[in-house]
């Protein structure tokens, strides 16, 4: 019973793997979505009514936000703070979910793929998922224990495991026969995994001529303007760019003042006054204290304790108070790099004359403090009513500020330098030319905005890509004539010359002598080049290989030595590779039915609308 016991405790660390795989399968023809008739008659959908739309079935806001928010409380319950960047990278981590959860459960369902009651409970007694395996309640010592699990599996004690079989009925094992179908036809032959084994562990030494850009004249290259009108002609669909709008913006960044640091500090001599006046240096450190590392494995606060330590092994500041002071004083504020420290001397000793301290400290960060953020605020909305009263370029004079200028696209959430402010494009496009915004603010930053001009959306003008273009061809031209060098020098050796003699030469070509690497490493100046991987994978002792392409240029081999295969390894670890080399096989055949799946259906985002 308590394991069961420790099973119903913990059920909501399940719960919070199960109720994302559970919602999300039910986004198809389930709980969610569904396409409106009045919908389905006009053609659209109202965005205010969805986040987006996938082969006509909406996705709620409500639903979208609840994932979302679950998501994030599971990051804060792991201790993480959530900022703008990890809000915005969830809010894609969770649209990406639900377009292959989505597609995925309709393919399921198309294909007529479903599961019985009886195979749940075979799965769940003798395959059970891995956010099974990974429970707590079910690991001995860090490990799946089966018996533990099955004892918990046989003997249910209410409803507990009723949310887990309906995600194994409606999900996991679906998806689990889906995978099966697509991977019916995988193998992978024994010649590929000795390929791969020798890949991993066979040595091959080398002589190499490698011929890269620099040793191609830029005087030898012409770009002429046929070719670049060619190119912006063969590559216009590369050039499409959405409409834009332009914007110039001043920002103000949210900074620790003097004042802050005055705040902390004198919130530091508050804490020496309490531990002076008896209070537990302990339990202030584990109220006060902001150092991360204040917890153990167990996540429990450790009452500011660092263990022993030698000089030099803290930041100089505090390892200076640390061993100026005496067994059973408490010292500070001590300012350092991480902020004011008040340090406890619980011991000192010397280990093999080295003089040690055993020490707690209570960290008090310097942040941006509440009257910082006010006076802040305050600049940023005075320049704000300012700009719309009398002109962007007159509240720049007044408040002596300089402006940065950006251009964005409607979905656009980052500018630069300030980072992830997705208000300021949703500003530019719900505003007027020359509308001032009100503050705006991330993480880091309050900022002021005016919307200046707007860019339709359509093919950029050759003259806007013409240095790309330029560039583009040239380095391709340059390619090809270190091919011809290459070409040249083969010709050369097959009429006898030798490496040396073109070393000789001393034409400036990279030179690589007697190097031993093995192919999943890379040579010297060549890098990973698959054409070299799979040249060499068949060479020979002596043998002369390329030209070779390689990413900087051609390469031309010269095999010194392969080592013999050591057959026993080989034995040993042929079926480990053959299993790997299958599994990458699988992740390449579902990641290219997925996508084949997200390129041929409807897709509509409409979550711009909302943040």
């Amino acid at each position: 019973m308590a394991v069961m016991t420790s099973m119903r405790t913990k059920m909501h660390f399940v719960l919070w793997a199960v109720l994302i795989l559970f919602l999300l399968s039910m986004t198809v023809g389930g709980l969610v979505g569904g396409a409106d008739i009045l919908d389905q008659l006009l053609g659209k959908t109202n965005p205010a009514e969805a986040i987006g739309v996938i082969n006509g079935e909406k996705i709620p806001p409500n639903f979208f936000n609840q994932l979302v928010n679950q998501q994030l409380e599971q990051y804060r319950t792991g201790g993480q703070t959530v900022s703008d960047q990890m809000l915005e990278n969830v809010r894609n981590q969770m649209w990406d979910t639900i377009i292959r959860e989505n597609l995925v459960a309709a393919a399921i369902k198309d294909m007529g793929i479903i599961a019985t009651d009886e195979e749940v409970l075979f799965h769940l007694q003798n395959n059970p998922p891995q956010f099974i395996r990974t429970m707590p309640a079910f690991q001995t010592n860090g490990q799946f224990d089966m018996q533990k699990y099955l004892e918990a599996v046989n003997n249910p004690e209410g409803n507990e495991w009723a949310p887990i079989e309906q995600i194994m009925k409606n999900n996991v094992i679906p998806n689990y026969k889906l995978q099966k179908m697509l991977y019916s036809s995988i193998s992978v032959s024994d010649s590929k995994v000795r390929e791969e084994f020798i890949r991993r562990n066979v040595d091959f030494t080398i002589n190499a001529i490698h011929i890269v850009e620099s040793n191609v004249a830029d005087a030898d290259i012409e770009v002429t303007e046929s070719e670049i009108k060619r190119a912006y002609n063969d590559r216009k669909d590369e050039f499409y760019q959405p409409e834009s709008r332009k914007m110039r913006f001043v920002y103000w960044e949210k900074e620790a003042t003097a004042s802050d640091t005055v705040s902390i500090y004198n919130d530091a001599l508050y804490i020496i006054e309490q531990i002076t006046s008896g209070e537990d240096f302990a339990d202030l450190a584990n109220l006060y204290s902001e150092d991360p590392g204040n917890k153990d494995a167990e996540s429990l606060p450790k009452g500011g304790d660092l263990g022993w330590f030698e000089q030099g092994q803290m930041v100089k500041p505090f390892s200076d108070a640390a061993f100026n002071a005496k067994k059973g004083t408490v010292v500070g504020p001590i300012l350092s790099q991480f902020g004011y420290h008040v340090i406890k001397i619980i011991d000192k000793k010397t280990v093999d004359g080295k003089n040690q301290v055993h020490g707690a400290h209570i960290l008090l960060k310097i942040t941006f403090g509440a009257e910082s953020r006010d006076a802040l605020r305050r600049d940023a909305t005075l320049f704000s009513y300012d700009a719309q009263d009398y002109g962007f370029d007159a509240a720049l004079d007044t408040h002596s500020v300089v402006a940065s200028e950006v251009s964005v696209t409607e979905d656009a959430i980052t500018i630069n330098p300030i980072g992830q402010l997705r208000n300021a494009s949703r500003f530019a496009f719900n505003s007027e030319i020359g509308t001032v915004s009100s503050p705006m603010e991330n993480d880091d930053y309050y900022a002021v905005f005016v919307f200046e001009s707007m860019t339709p959306a359509g093919t950029s003008p050759l003259e806007n890509v013409e240095d790309q273009l330029k560039q583009d061809i040239k380095k391709d031209k340059v390619i090809n004539a270190t091919n011809t060098i290459a070409v040249d020098l083969r010709n050369q050796i097959n009429n006898g010359t030798t490496f040396d003699d073109i070393v000789a030469q001393e034409k400036g070509y990279e030179i690589i002598t007697d190097e031993t690497k093995r192919l999943n490493r890379g040579f010297t100046s060549i890098g990973l080049s698959n054409f070299v991987t799979g040249a060499l994978l068949t060479a020979k002792n002596g043998a002369v290989l390329g030209p070779l392409k390689t990413g900087r240029g051609y390469t031309i081999i010269f095999v010194k030595e392969v080592a013999d295969i050591d057959a026993e390894d080989y034995e040993i670890r042929k079926d480990i590779l053959k299993d790997n080399l299958v599994i990458n096989k699988q992740n390449q055949v579902f990641e290219n039915w997925l996508k084949q799946l997200i390129d041929e259906a409807d897709i509509e985002d409409f979550r711009k609308y909302h943040f």
